[in-house]
C-alpha cells in the first residue's frame, strides 16, 4: 500500500488492468473476468457510450484495488423518461476495505445520473453503506416459485438419486393440473427470434399506465436476452394477428450429469394492465414449456400487483426473496419511493445477467 489512494471513472485505457483485478477478488467466478462477457455487459449494451462508461476504480499507486459498475438503462417515471443508472458490483480489495473508498466510489456514481437505482442484499453488505448515503429501500421484491417436478428439484444428483426422484415426480404427478386458458380466435402464442418494431410499439402501449419502469425498447431487449455470450434464453409473443401484445422471457438452467434441468427463470415478462388475461395466457405457455423440459420448478421477481396476481393464477406461491430495490433519486421522490408505482422484473436486475451460463 502507498498510502495515495485515488478514485475516478474507467476508460478503456483501464480495461486489462480492471479485467485483472476482476479476476483476483472473483477468483471463483472467472465470468466476472472475462473478457467477451465483460464487452457484451458494458461496451456493447445499447445505452452505453464507450467514452463515458458508469464504471469508476480505486487505484494505489496505479494498481486497482477497488471498483463500482453499473450500466446504463432509461427509467420512465410518471410522464418522463430520465437516463438511469443500475449499480451491479461494487468490490473492494480485501486488504483496502474500511478506508472509506466504498463511499468515494458511490459518491462519484451518483453524480452522474439524477436516479441511481440497485438491487441488493443485505448478505452484500451494500444497504448499509448505500442507506447512509441516502438511499432508500423501496420494496423487498417478492419472489414467486411453482413446482413442477420435485424430484428434479431437490434430487437431482446420481445413484441413490435416482429413487426418491422418482417417487417424489410420480407423487406430484397427481396434483390438480392449472387449467387451460383458451385464446381468442385471432391469438396466437409463438416463439420470438428477435425482438422488433412491433415490441417498440407494445413497450409505448404498455408504459401508458405504468409510473415507474424501465425502458423496453427493442434494442435494448435484443442486447440483453438474444445477445449475451454463452446464454439462450427462450421468448414467447403473444400475438393478435401482426400485433405484438405481450411477451414472456425464459431461462432454463443447463441440465446437469443426469441431464435434468433443475430450475427455469421468467426473466421478463411484458403487458398491458388493461389486458391482464395476456399474462395468464403467457405464464401458462411458459409452464407449459418448462413442463416439457421437466424443469424442477419455475422460479421469477417480480414487483407489479397485477404480474403478482396473474402468477398466483396460475399456481405460483410467494416464497422468501432476499432482494432489495434501492433507489436514490433527485427528481420524483413521491413516485420512485413509492412501491406500488413500480413495474420491476427479474431482468432488470443482475440476477438474470449473472446467472450461469446455459451454452457451453
Amino acid at each position: 500500500m502507498t498510502g495515495e489512494l485515488e478514485a475516478r471513472q474507467f476508460s478503456l485505457s483501464d480495461r486489462d488492468a480492471l479485467l485483472e483485478f476482476l479476476g483476483r477478488v472473483y477468483s471463483d467466478d472467472p465470468r466476472r473476468s472475462d473478457r467477451r462477457f465483460w464487452e457484451w455487459h458494458y461496451v456493447e449494451n445499447a445505452y452505453s457510450r464507450t467514452e463515458d462508461l458508469p464504471i469508476w476504480i480505486a487505484l494505489d499507486g496505479g494498481r486497482i484495488v477497488g471498483h463500482l459498475a453499473a450500466i446504463e438503462t432509461e427509467i420512465k417515471v410518471g410522464g418522463e423518461i430520465y437516463p438511469t443508472i443500475w449499480i451491479l458490483d461494487l468490490i473492494i480489495d480485501q486488504n483496502y476495505r474500511r478506508r472509506g473508498i466504498a463511499k468515494r466510489l458511490v459518491a462519484l456514481a451518483e453524480a452522474h445520473r439524477s436516479i441511481r437505482l440497485g438491487i441488493n442484499t443485505h448478505e452484500q453488505h451494500s444497504p448499509e453503506l448505500l442507506e447512509s448515503r441516502g438511499w432508500k429501500i423501496v420494496a423487498s421484491i417478492p419472489r414467486y416459485t411453482k413446482m413442477l417436478f420435485p424430484g428434479n428439484a431437490y434430487f437431482a444428483g446420481p445413484g441413490f438419486w435416482k429413487i426418491p426422484r422418482a417417487a417424489a415426480n410420480l407423487a406430484y404427478s397427481f396434483r390438480p393440473k392449472s387449467s387451460v386458458i383458451e385464446l381468442p380466435a385471432n391469438a396466437e402464442i409463438r416463439p420470438l427470434e428477435r425482438f422488433d418494431g412491433s415490441a417498440d410499439a407494445l413497450w409505448h402501449k404498455a408504459s401508458e399506465t405504468r409510473n415507474c419502469v424501465a425502458v423496453r425498447r427493442s434494442s435494448f431487449l435484443n442486447w440483453q436476452y438474444f445477445e449475451q455470450p454463452k446464454k439462450r434464453f427462450d421468448v414467447l409473443g403473444y400475438f393478435a394477428g401482426d400485433e405484438l401484445l405481450g411477451y414472456i422471457v425464459l431461462y432454463f438452467r443447463l441440465p446437469n450429469e443426469q441431464n435434468i434441468v433443475e430450475k427455469a427463470a421468467i426473466s421478463d415478462l411484458l403487458f398491458t394492465e388493461a389486458e391482464p388475461h395476456i399474462a395468464d395466457s403467457l405464464i401458462a405457455a411458459a409452464l407449459e414449456l418448462s413442463t416439457q423440459r421437466r424443469a424442477g420448478r419455475v422460479v421469477t421477481d417480480v414487483l407489479n400487483a397485477r404480474a403478482e396476481e396473474a402468477l398466483v393464477r396460475n399456481g405460483f406461491f410467494k416464497t422468501k426473496s432476499p432482494l432489495l430495490l434501492m433507489v436514490r433519486s433527485d427528481v420524483r421522490e413521491d413516485v420512485v419511493l413509492d412501491p406500488d408505482k413500480w413495474f420491476v422484473t427479474r431482468g432488470d436486475s443482475d440476477t438474470t445477467i449473472f446467472e450461469h451460463p446455459n451454452l457451453p
